[in-house]
């Protein structure tokens, strides 16, 4: 049985601002952005993860900061599905996704902007569209091989 995983994607962050200040606004967003769940703290690995939900399957975003001087933040921000290791595109794809929405929002919240209810609502809207792509997908699955679809290629 061969292993298909594909490695996590990850990526190294530098910002002008201090640990204290970054780990409060990863909090923010969590508390204020549908999409993103807080998870944990662990100050003995120096690290956080944080659960950004998807349709179906979610993925953690786990941040490793390192020792730094107090005004500048360095960390390693790591995607990974919360079940199973990385299998394919699209879960690369939504990584990535995942780690620029996030990391737009932080560097703009870190400059002093607040998330908003419009905010709120594009990120509603685009996890529905989601959800409304993968049952139609899902249906059409079902008939192509149960509904006499795959008879037509017969």
């Amino acid at each position: 049985m061969s292993n298909n995983a594909i490695a996590t994607p990850r990526q190294l962050f530098t910002l002008n601002f201090p640990k204290k200040d970054v780990e409060n606004k990863i909090k923010y967003l969590c508390e204020k952005l549908p999409t993103y769940v807080f998870m944990n703290q662990n100050e003995t690995l120096n690290s956080m993860r944080i659960e950004a939900k998807g349709a179906f399957l979610s993925q953690h975003m786990d941040f490793r900061f390192q020792n730094t001087d107090e005004d500048i933040c360095i960390f390693e921000l790591e995607v990974s599905k919360s079940t199973g290791g990385m299998t394919n595109d699209d879960s690369i794809l939504k990584a990535k996704k995942n780690i620029d929405e996030f990391m737009e929002f932080l560097t703009k919240c870190l400059e002093g902007y607040e998330i908003s209810e419009e905010d709120i609502k594009k990120l509603k809207k685009s996890q529905t569209n989601n959800m409304i792509f993968y049952v139609i997908f899902f249906i059409i699955l079902l008939w192509f091989f149960f509904g006499g679809g795959l008879e037509m290629l017969l």
